[in-house]
């Protein structure tokens, strides 16, 4: 067991226990957690949780109950560590779950917000580090598909990144679960590069009409973090919750 790395959560001033031999969130993390509608008092299901940190941020912003699954019980563990530490373990937890078994998790129609940073890679060359985070080892993203629009409430929302390559099948997968995309943004390294990701929120049981927003540049020539990156590595968010 490698040791524990503490770290801040940039522009939310939460502290979050990481283990680099496992995974470390990302800005793709950052990004997710400020993109989709947060209702009032909004009870959140988090899949695929890692060490929480989309999880803290959707708290920061006000989220009343957040719930993190994870089949890895070190994430869990530091998950729940990282809870603690902020203070915010009354409302905040992760839990040791399979999101392929959903169904006995929590009744249908439990929560008003799904988030989930599944893994990108269905095929490839795989990573030493991270390698269940990153690559389809435990699930694949119909798994995701599935459990969110389960415990989704009518007209709750989902919201996923992901990789452009699986856009369509993104697409296709939200039309199979009743989950109309309705928000989309391509986020790019820099003006000149392809997008590397995307962010994409769907509503169970939503009317049709799709809101694609300007494209997020992460980086300046100089390789600085833009204006618009800014606003969401660096913002304070923190509730008073």
């Amino acid at each position: 067991m490698s040791e524990i790395r503490e770290d801040y959560l940039p522009g939310c001033g939460y502290k979050i226990y990481q283990d680099p031999a496992e995974f470390t969130f990302t800005s793709d993390s950052v990004f997710l957690a400020h993109f989709p509608h947060l209702a009032k008092k909004a009870k959140v299901l988090e899949l695929g949780c890692g060490t929480g940190a989309v999880s803290f941020y959707l708290a920061a912003r006000g989220a009343a109950e957040v719930t993190g699954l994870d089949v890895n019980p070190r994430m869990v563990e530091l998950f729940n560590k990282s809870a603690k530490a902020n203070g915010i373990d009354s409302k905040v937890r992760a839990l040791e779950w399979d999101i392929k078994d959903i169904k006995n998790f929590c009744p249908t129609e439990s929560f008003d917000l799904v988030a989930a940073n599944p893994p990108y890679r269905n095929s490839g060359r795989e990573r030493v580090i991270g390698t269940s985070a990153c690559h389809e080892k435990t699930a694949v993203l119909e798994d995701f598909f599935a459990a969110a629009s389960y415990a989704l409430h009518s007209r709750g929302r989902f919201a996923l990144v992901q990789l452009p390559e699986r856009f369509m099948e993104a697409i296709e997968l939200a039309i199979k679960y009743n989950l109309q995309p309705k928000k989309l943004q391509w986020v790019h390294a820099s003006v000149e590069k392809p997008a590397w990701i995307f962010l994409l929120e769907m509503v169970k049981n939503g009317s049709y009409g799709l809101d694609v927003l300007p494209p997020l540049i992460m980086y300046n020539a100089d390789g600085s973090l833009t204006e618009q990156a800014k606003k969401q590595m660096e913002k304070e968010i923190l509730s008073d919750a």
